[in-house]
């Protein structure tokens, strides 16, 4: 039977992780997820929610307190922010990203997307019957990965909608202000959409906050920001986030949850709610534990002479290169089944990177130390 789905490619890490599930010789790193368990503060709030009997359905666009916390968060981080109207909670950062391209993707539309990126980036869009452009990121070693922002910007002109991860899976790319604001004045004059995935956007290096639309855009431009508990508290399982949207588009926005999750749970938005206001010190915590493992990666890696790789500024992934691979599919196997770690192929973010990888390095310092021994043996037996 044919269908969307039926032309979407598959997740080529997703194939890899499947051959080696229940395998306890492998170190799994291909999986953008911290190593450590939801913190105790974030738990309690949870089972305390149930122990109340918050077990109910509750409003679609998401508990007001929660909205609220959403709101004051956001605003005391980036000195500005929407207002809790404009906040509706989601079930995760995906399914974020889908609800704002059913509101604003009609059959047949373009988006343009820069890649590398994450290939549900790529593929939820397509699912929605619109035509995906990308445009190709540049790697120099010596600046890492760049975006020409002129050709997005032209592809604004076509485009019903633009998607810009930032700060980036895989690559740990930022988009700079200049270029925010250079795309900014693009959608204003052609009525693009700008949908930011910024589910990244505290795992960064270089201060407390990557830049965000947040600060920029003002409340009825055509800008969708996606975001997600996931990463920067370590709530993956959670399956909770939350998408900011103009004033004007929130019913819509609200009907469509409807028709799909109904609600997000009242015992997720409760531990979510903590996590907003006690949940700085273990962001911190985990940043310097990212920092400090990222300084290892980077000493390892420059030990490798068939290893390109520059220290990214934001996110747990160390997305590099190995030089002479043709086929990074066959060798993400090879380092599974013979040194015994498990690496993310680079063409599972674009099918020309078939010499890169992703390793996730939001592990224990020791853990990760493992691997890139293991790793270390595995090329210099080659």
């Amino acid at each position: 039977m044919d269908s969307r789905a039926a032309g979407v490619r598959g997740n080529l890490t997703r194939q890899l992780a499947n051959a080696a599930m229940g395998r306890s010789d492998v170190i799994s790193l291909w999986f953008g997820e911290p190593d450590v368990a939801t913190p105790d503060f974030i738990r309690q709030a949870a089972i305390d929610s149930l122990n109340q009997g918050e077990t109910f359905y509750t409003e679609g666009l998401g508990r007001m307190f929660l909205r609220e916390a959403l709101s004051s968060y956001l605003r005391k981080l980036h000195s500005a922010g929407p207002s809790p109207e404009r906040i509706a909670v989601t079930v995760s950062g995906g399914n974020a990203i889908n609800l704002a391209f059913q509101c604003v993707l009609r059959e047949g539309d373009q988006v343009v997307t820069p890649t590398p990126a994450f290939p549900n980036l790529q593929s939820i869009p397509a699912l929605q019957g619109a035509q995906v452009q990308t445009v190709p990121m540049h790697y120099g070693p010596q600046i890492g990965w760049q975006l020409d922002i002129n050709r997005l910007v032209e592809a604004c002109a076509t485009a019903r909608a633009v998607l810009v991860n930032s700060p980036s899976n895989p690559t740990g790319w930022v988009q700079s202000r200049d270029d925010q604001l250079a795309l900014l004045a693009a959608s204003r004059r052609y009525g693009t959409w700008i949908i930011s995935d910024e589910v990244y956007s505290r795992i960064y290096f270089d201060g407390p906050v990557a830049p965000s639309w947040v600060e920029i855009a003002e409340p009825e431009d055509r800008v969708l920001i996606v975001n997600s508990f996931s990463k920067a508290w370590a709530m993956t399982g959670w399956r909770l986030g939350w998408l900011t949207a103009p004033t004007s588009l929130m019913p819509t926005l609200e009907r469509i949850i409807e028709f799909s999750i109904s609600s997000a749970p009242a015992f997720t938005q409760r531990a979510a709610t903590q996590a907003l206001t006690d949940g700085e010190p273990f962001i911190a915590e985990s940043v310097a534990r990212y920092r400090h493992n990222l300084d290892t990666i980077e000493e390892v890696f420059a030990g490798v002479p068939q290893i390109r790789f520059l220290r990214p500024p934001a996110t747990f992934y160390a997305f590099f290169e190995v030089e002479g691979v043709r086929d990074n599919l066959d060798y993400a196997a090879r380092m599974m089944n013979e040194a015994g770690v498990g690496l993310a192929p680079g063409t599972t973010f674009d099918p020309h990177a078939h010499s890169w990888f992703r390793l996730c390095f939001a592990q224990s310092p020791a853990r990760l130390q493992s691997a890139l021994q293991r790793l270390q043996d595995f090329w210099q037996a080659e």
